[in-house]
C-alpha cells in the first residue's frame, strides 16, 4: 500500500484506489507518518504552473535566441583536430592489434625465406599487407561495424568528411605497419631488394585492395566486402600453379598486384564513388538498423 502514498497525496488516484489508501490508513500508523512526509513534500513543490500557450513559447524562444550571445566559431585547424581526434577513440582496438599480430607473424614467415636460392621472401608480405588493410577498411561505415553510426548519422559534421578522415586513419595505421615490416624484413636480411622494392610490391594492391573493400562496403556492406577481397586474395594465391593456365586471369591479377599509375588511377576512382555514396543511407541489406518509410 505505501506504494500509492505519493499519488495520494498528489491527489492523482482514481476514486476506488483512493477509498483502499483512506481505509488502510486508518488502521495503519506507519502509513499515516509516511503520508504525512509526502503531504509535506506536495505542499513544499506547491501547485504545477501551466504551461504557456505554443505561440507565446514560440515567441520567446526566438526572443531568447536573438539576444543571446553567438557561439565563437572555431578555427578549422582546432575543428580539425578535435574531429581526428573524436574519430581515433571509435576505432576497434582489437582490430589493430590483429592488423599488428598478422604483420608480425608474416614477418617470421619472411624471415624463413632467407636461406631459399630463388625464393624472394617480399612476395609474402605483398600478398599479406593488401589483405590486412582492406580489412580493416571494411570496418569504417555501417552499422554493422562501427557503433556509432546511428549517432554519427544525426551529427551535423558531414558523412562523407567522417569517413574521409577515418580511411586516412584506418589507413595510416596500416601503411606504417607494413613500412615497419618492410624496414624488418630487409634488416634481417630476408629480402635483398631493400625496402623501396618492397613497398613498390605492396603498396599498388593494398590501396586498390582497399579503396575496391571500402567502395562495396558503403554500397553493399561490410561482409560482401570483405568476400571479395578474399575470392581476389585466393586467386592469386591459385593463379601461381592451379590456375597457372588461365592466361586472362594471370594477367588481370598481375595488374591488381602491382604498383602503377593504373592502380593508382583505379585507386582514386573507386575511393571517389565511395565518398560519393556515403551520406545517403545504410548500406544494401536484407535487415536495417533504422527503420526507412
Amino acid at each position: 500500500m505505501r506504494e500509492l502514498l505519493a499519488e495520494y497525496a498528489a491527489g492523482t488516484l482514481d476514486p476506488a484506489r483512493r477509498s483502499q489508501v483512506e481505509a488502510h490508513l486508518a488502521t495503519c500508523a506507519d502509513c499515516r507518518a509516511d503520508l504525512a512526509g509526502w503531504l509535506r513534500l506536495a505542499a513544499a513543490a506547491g501547485p504545477p504552473a501551466d504551461p504557456p500557450p505554443a505561440s507565446e513559447l514560440v515567441y520567446r524562444v526566438m526572443v531568447r535566441s536573438a539576444l543571446a550571445e553567438p557561439t565563437p566559431a572555431r578555427s578549422p585547424g582546432r575543428f580539425s583536430l578535435a574531429l581526428v581526434l573524436a574519430e581515433a577513440r571509435l576505432l576497434r582496438i582489437p582490430v589493430l592489434v590483429a592488423s599488428a599480430l598478422v604483420l608480425a607473424l608474416t614477418v617470421a614467415l619472411a624471415a624463413t625465406q632467407t636461406a631459399a636460392p630463388d625464393g624472394w621472401s617480399g612476395d609474402i608480405l605483398a600478398l599479406v599487407a593488401p589483405v590486412v588493410a582492406a580489412i580493416g577498411i571494411s570496418g569504417v561505415y555501417g552499422p554493422q561495424r562501427d557503433p556509432a553510426f546511428e549517432v554519427v548519422a544525426a551529427t551535423p559534421t558531414a558523412a562523407r568528411l567522417i569517413l574521409l578522415v577515418r580511411i586516412a586513419l584506418v589507413f595510416g595505421y596500416d601503411l606504417a605497419l607494413v613500412m615497419a615490416a618492410s624496414g624488418v624484413v630487409t634488416a634481417v636480411g630476408a629480402d635483398a631488394a631493400g625496402v623501396p622494392a618492397l613497398i613498390v610490391a605492396w603498396l599498388g594492391p593494398m590501396a586498390l585492395l582497399s579503396a575496391l573493400c571500402l567502395l562495396l562496403t558503403v554500397w553493399v556492406g561490410p561482409d560482401i566486402a570483405i568476400g571479395a577481397v578474399l575470392t581476389l586474395w585466393a586467386l592469386r594465391v591459385l593463379a601461381g600453379n592451379v590456375l597457372a593456365d588461365v592466361t586472362g586471369l594471370v594477367k588481370f591479377l598481375h595488374v591488381v598486384w602491382s604498383t602503377s599509375p593504373a592502380t593508382g588511377s583505379a585507386t582514386a576512382v573507386l575511393v571517389l564513388a565511395a565518398v560519393v555514396l556515403a551520406g545517403r543511407g545504410e548500406p544494401i541489406r536484407r535487415s536495417r538498423a533504422t527503420h526507412l518509410p
